[in-house]
Formats: structure tokens, sequence, C-alpha cells
């Protein structure tokens, strides 16, 4: 699939290929070779991270985002409802080099307006103020845990951000630098996906300083079968372990 889509993008056809997540392991030669030859396709991996439930950890894709962080010439795009998904795909039709969309099983609520606009390479701020204490960063099916978390904090008088990183890659890290700085300088950044070469890793290579802390919830565990709901518990990446570890940062700030 992935040769097919590399010599139609080089007859000039507008490609766009999709399989589960975890499948697109087994062609990571292909994907690499795609980016060092200038190929120009979209591929969506589906059933994305400990989400996908039931099927357990064999269908589980928990490495994509760092294969294709390692691919030359790659964007990795994150959505977490229907309308930034569209809005993605769109955009990824205008874009050259290899295109990753991270999709999701479960249902999940639309939070955007369909008039919504989604750049690349940069991110949503969903909730802030003046007040705000720390940031809460979420992708994919996290930002809705975040959005969760938000509300949780908010009854005990914390305030936070939420940011949605709808796109990993490439990513405006001098405006969320800034965001950062105005919005007390600690990051809690919740993702469904192993954390070696995942967003938590990403943000601390580029935002992190002196005056910046950010803790990283990912997959850390071996996961098993079970519901959405009971994987991102078991995990610790869900609203509850959220609320945990920001309880925790303000406390020891």
């Amino acid at each position: 699939m992935i040769s097919m889509a590399l010599g139609l993008s080089k007859k000039g056809f507008k490609i766009f290929s999709s399989t589960f997540a975890a499948f697109l392991t087994r062609a990571h030669d292909q994907i690499r070779m795609a980016g060092i030859s200038g190929g120009n396709f979209t591929l969506c991996g589906s059933h994305a991270g400990v989400s996908v439930g039931e099927d357990g950890s064999s269908q589980m894709g928990l490495e994509d985002i760092a294969l294709f962080r390692s691919t030359a010439n790659s964007s990795i795009f994150c959505p977490c409802d229907a309308v930034s998904c569209e809005k993605i795909v769109y955009a990824c039709k205008e874009l050259k080099g290899i295109n990753y969309i991270r999709t999701m099983r479960p249902k999940t609520p639309i939070i955007y307006r369909y008039d919504e606009l989604f750049d690349v390479g940069d991110f949503k701020i969903l909730r802030q103020s003046p007040k705000d204490n720390l940031i809460l960063a979420g992708s994919g099916i996290t930002v809705h845990e975040c959005l969760k978390a938000y509300e949780h904090l908010k009854k005990k008088g914390i305030a936070s951000a939420v940011i949605d990183l709808y796109c990993v890659k490439p990513f405006n890290e001098k405006k969320f630098k800034e965001f950062v700085k105005h919005h007390g300088n600690k990051i809690i950044v919740s993702e469904d996906h192993y954390p070696q070469g995942g967003i938590g890793e990403m943000l601390s290579t580029k935002v992190v300083n002196d005056e910046t802390k950010i803790i990283s919830l990912a997959v850390r565990k071996m996961p098993r079968s079970g519901t959405t709901e009971e994987l991102l518990h078991y995990e610790e990446i869900d609203a509850e372990s959220i609320v945990k570890a920001a309880l925790e940062m303000v406390k020891n700030s």
C-alpha cells in the first residue's frame, strides 16, 4: 500500500491511504524510503492508542508518532473530533511530503465549530484565563480528558489552560513558549502513546528550561483488553490522573 502510494504520488496523483496505526509498523521501511524519495501523500493511522479498548494490545498503535517524527519530510496531525479531522484532511491535500493523520476508535463529542481553521504547525487554546496556574495539554482522545480535568480543577479553585496539540510536527515552538510563560510555566501533557518518541518528549526538547516544569503522562504499562475508560485509567492518562498530577504539581510549586 505504501509503495503504491509513493509510486502514484510520483505520477502526480493526490493519494490518501489508511490502515490501523499498529499495522503501519509493518511498513516502516517503505515509509522511510518514501520520505527519502520525496513522496507526497497522506496516511491515516486509525484505531490509535489504548483507547481502541477490547481489541487488545496487538491492535493498539502506540509507536506511530515516534515512527513518523523520525521520517524525513513528514507532518503529523492528531485530530480530536470530526471537524478537526475533516479540516486536517483538506490541509494535507495541499501539503508536500509524508503526512500522517492519527485517528482513534471511540466516539468523541464535537468541540469545534465548522468554520474553525487548523493551520499547519499550530495548536488550539481551548481554555485560558489570566489566573492560570498550569497548562493541560492533550492530543486526540486525551484532549477530552484534559477538558474533564479542567472542570474538576476549576471546582477546586485551580485555574488551568487547556491546549489541543493537533499538530505535532511541525510545531510552533515560539508561540507555545510564549503561552507557557504567561500561564504558569507548568505543563501536564497526556498522550495515548508510549513516552519514547511521543508528544511529551517532543515538548521536553522544545520548551523545558530552568523556569518551566513538565509532567508527561503516557502509556507506560503493557496494555490489556478492556473498555476505553478502563484502559485510559489503567495507563493513568485519564482525567482523574491529570487532576492528580496537577494537584501534586501545584502543591510542589
